[in-house]
């Protein structure tokens, strides 16, 4: 992991900055802080029934945006500053840090800027002031890369307790490929599937062996939901694992079933306490 692209849609909360800084350090990687779309100009996620829609009126004027976005660098700046990362371009092989703005306001740009990163790093999506939720889903769908969502808060450590949230799907086999160097640095592993969110494919325990194979160490957990839904079921055993890094594909329902009944998906992308790395 040597290219990590990170967005923040807050100058208070840097979550998403901080954590890209600490895997930065781990891997010795180049961080590309985004500024983001103006309120003006971003397509606003109606997370209540998951449909997007272009937001014409201005939230903002253009001082007011000027001065969001100077916050916003100022933010990265400084945090890449506490973590010791020198600003660079990225052409060397240690360390480095470079800023850019966003040049096309839609939210399919993060996904196209994204497609030469080995992972983006948002801040959890939500109703405003929270991030668009367009705006993952530009980076989700657009870019064929991993997306780590990050909640809001400190995260001192990310991937050393991994969970992967399974479920035998196509989706979640490909997330595991892409976080392979995250899993390999971690210090555990658990393998967790909820009973009645699995589909046709292989169990978390032929999983965790396949895994074992390449000496990591992996253990495997199915559980029942315990009359929860299966989303806070997965992060209540990862809590109880104590897991500072999930591991889950996206969308094995589609997006239409997900946004109108919830999943396991769309509770981890909006409700989840603990990181997220998502890949479709």
């Amino acid at each position: 992991m040597k290219t990590i692209l990170v967005l923040a849609w807050d100058a208070e909360d840097t979550a998403s900055f901080d954590t890209a800084a600490a895997l930065a350090q781990r891997f010795g990687a180049h961080v590309v802080g985004l500024g983001p779309p103006s309120y003006r100009a971003v397509s606003v996620a109606w997370t209540d029934v998951g449909m997007g829609a272009p937001f014409d009126t201005p939230l903002a004027d253009d001082e007011e945006e000027r001065k969001r976005m100077a916050g916003l660098q100022a933010a990265f700046q400084r945090v890449m500053a506490a973590a010791n990362i020198p600003a660079g371009d990225g052409s060397g092989t240690g360390v480095s840090q470079t800023w850019m703005e966003l040049q096309n306001a839609v939210p399919m740009a993060i996904g196209t800027i994204g497609r030469v990163a080995d992972m983006m790093v948002v801040p959890q999506p939500g109703p405003l002031p929270r991030m668009p939720e367009s705006l993952f889903e530009g980076a989700l769908f657009d870019s064929g890369r991993p997306v780590l969502v990050v909640p809001s808060g400190r995260h001192a450590a990310v991937g050393k307790k991994v969970v992967v949230a399974w479920n035998g799907s196509t989706e979640t086999a490909r997330a595991l490929s892409m976080a392979m160097p995250l899993i390999k640095a971690a210090e555990a592993i658990e393998v967790i599937s909820i009973e009645g969110a699995m589909v046709q494919g292989p169990t978390g325990a032929e999983l965790a062996t396949a895994m074992r194979r390449h000496g990591l160490p992996v253990t495997a957990r199915h559980c029942e939901s315990g009359g929860k839904s299966t989303g806070q079921a997965m992060v209540d055993q990862a809590t109880k694992f104590g897991a500072d890094l999930i591991i889950k594909g996206a969308y094995t329902q589609s997006r239409l079933r997900q946004m109108i009944f919830g999943g396991l998906t769309r509770h981890l992308i909006l409700s989840s306490p603990i990181p997220v790395m998502f890949a479709h």
